[in-house]
């Protein structure tokens, strides 16, 4: 059976970001499309991955993360949000120097 894989994309500070500080979560607009993509029939997906990728090209830097969660909708900063919540950091590729 194929590997069920949520794809995030994030911009390049926010990679950096996650390079140097770690990630436990990322926050997703609780909006149509997401609702769509993180649920069926109201209840949250498994996903086996999420990858975070910084870009759409194939060699653009990409992280490698265990799939832990879908929580929310909460709201963050007045917006209301799905929180995936990712588990151990597996890997890295394409690591921008």
């Amino acid at each position: 059976m194929k590997a069920q894989i949520l794809t995030l994309r994030t911009c390049k500070e926010g990679f950096q970001d996650l390079l140097e500080h770690g990630c436990q979560y990322k926050y997703r607009e609780a909006k149509p499309f997401w609702r769509a993509r993180l649920f069926s029939n109201g209840q949250a997906k498994h996903f086996d991955e999420v990858h975070i990728k910084n870009g759409y090209q194939p060699d653009s830097p990409l992280a490698i993360y265990e799939f832990s969660a879908i929580e929310g909708p909460e709201v963050v900063e007045g917006v209301p949000c799905f929180k995936i919540v990712l588990g151990k950091l597996k890997a890295i590729y394409h690591s921008p120097s």
